[in-house]
């Protein structure tokens, strides 16, 4: 049980004047438009200049200007000297990074995170985080345990525990919209939450690198927004956008085998068959009779019964002497079991292995097939799906440039997808269209000439466990 327990973060908002952010926050949730303009003009004028050269800047009225410096007061940005008003130099700077969140289009990503950071007293950092002591770059620590793969985000996702299901309720609520965006209000009133109350949350949630607070324009005022961090956000929206869409039920697609585990059945019946008598590999039509459903006058029947008499000499089922089929030894061991041991048979046995000649052996190897097999799990219930959609979302790292992976792109940070080769794409169809569906895994077929697979039951039970 300990080994299994949930962790928990140790932040500890009291480790710095939180109550100051959590105030400031409040007031800036309340700037119109107009407050904005003018503290931004405060932001970036000297730090001390006359209130006439606000107004001659803005085209403000004095009776306009003062209602706004008399509330923009309250941030400790600056005070009046007479006329004019003197900035603090540490206020600005602190100033300066919140008032990012107004840009358009802002969605807090990692850089505004290490701003955040920068607030908290840094020998305090390693207390809240799981990072090395003698860690000379922090947040790159972070980058590195948290960020630096889908997966280590995924899991500690999964290993954290915030120790409060309003935390917890806004964290799904945020991951569950559609837009990976949920106005504030909405949350507020949700979970009966005061402002105050609700600003805490948030700078839980940020330091807990789970969702941050951004604003949107409406009008003449913004609505403040959760989101994730920007990364991780895209990453799920491309995860979204890139999730195949199931084919209709009334779609005329035209399977290659009627059955689920055909390629087992159809390598069961010709072992039987041959265990009577031999069979005659120049008698095509024979041999697809053996096979039920099995057309022989399809121009790809000869292509797919040389397959199937290759892989029985492959698992050594059965061998080939005087252009007849014989059976081997073990053939006899194979047909006595149940068809779902048959499909594990296949899909187990060391000798097996995809028998496409046009790869090069370093794209055709253990581990890439095995990583390509684990990408049907995105679609293992969707149901059946156009293979050219599913390889549009498929993220399987054969080489380190196709691993997803954070990657610094100018002043930010960035997921990078794969970009496949035309030989890594022919790897991914090989292991569906004759690895999985050799092994019933999944089925195979054709609409409007394009190929379509979809994961069987077998395949759902195997792979989803």
């Amino acid at each position: 049980m300990e080994l299994t327990q949930s962790k928990r973060n140790k932040i500890c908002l009291s480790d710095y004047d939180y109550q100051k952010d959590i105030k400031n926050r409040i007031l800036m949730s309340q700037f119109s438009k107009t407050d904005l303009l003018v503290l931004e003009e405060i932001l970036y004028s000297s730090l001390n200049f006359p209130i006439e050269r606000l107004q001659k800047n803005l085209s403000l009225s004095k009776e306009e200007l003062l209602p706004i410096i008399d509330k923009l007061s309250e941030t400790a940005l600056f005070h009046l000297e007479e006329s004019h008003i003197v900035v603090d130099k540490e206020m600005r700077k602190y100033y300066e990074f919140q008032i990012l969140k107004f840009e358009d289009n802002f969605i807090p990503d990692l850089e505004f995170l290490q701003g955040m950071l920068k607030k908290v007293p840094i020998h305090v950092l390693p207390n809240w985080y799981s990072i090395p002591r003698t860690s000379d770059n922090i947040f790159q620590s972070l980058i590195e345990k948290y960020f630096l793969t889908p997966q280590a985000f995924q899991r500690y996702l999964l290993d954290i525990n915030l120790g409060d299901p309003v935390l917890t309720g806004i964290v799904q609520d945020v991951f569950n919209n559609d837009d990976l965006k949920v106005p504030s209000q909405e949350l507020m009133d949700k979970y009966d939450l005061t402002k105050e109350r609700f600003e805490e949350c948030l700078l839980l949630l940020e330091f807990n690198l789970l969702c941050c607070q951004g604003y949107d324009s409406r009008g003449s005022h913004w609505r403040e927004v959760v989101t994730p961090f920007r990364e991780w956000r895209e990453y799920l929206l491309f995860l979204r956008e890139t999730c195949p869409q199931p084919l209709p039920k009334t779609s005329k697609l035209i399977r290659r085998r009627p059955a689920d585990f055909a390629f087992v059945l159809d390598m069961s019946a010709l072992l039987k068959a041959s265990m009577a008598e031999p069979l005659s590999l120049r008698d095509f039509k024979q041999l697809a009779q053996k096979c039920d459903g099995l057309n022989a006058d399809e121009a790809k029947t000869e292509s797919y019964l040389n397959h199937l008499i290759d892989k029985m000499r492959l698992l050594r089922l059965a061998d080939c002497a005087k252009e007849k089929l014989y059976p081997l030894e073990q053939a006899r061991d194979f047909l006595n079991l149940r068809t779902e041991n048959k499909a594990l048979f296949l899909y187990r046995h060391p000798l097996n292995c995809i028998l496409n000649t046009s790869l090069p052996s370093h794209i055709l190897n253990e581990r890439n097939m095995r990583e390509a097999e684990k990408a049907i799990s995105r679609v293992l219930d969707t149901g059946w799906v156009f293979f050219d959609d599913f390889i549009k979302g498929a993220l399987i790292p054969f080489t380190e440039e196709t691993r997803v992976k954070l990657t610094r792109r100018g002043k930010g940070w960035k997921y990078s997808f794969p970009h496949y080769s035309e030989e890594e794409i022919e790897l991914i169809r090989a292991t569906l269209f004759e690895w999985l569906f050799e092994a019933g895994i999944v089925a195979v077929g054709m609409q409007d000439d394009r190929p379509c697979f979809c994961a069987t039951p077998f395949g759902q039970n195997l792979f989803g466990s």
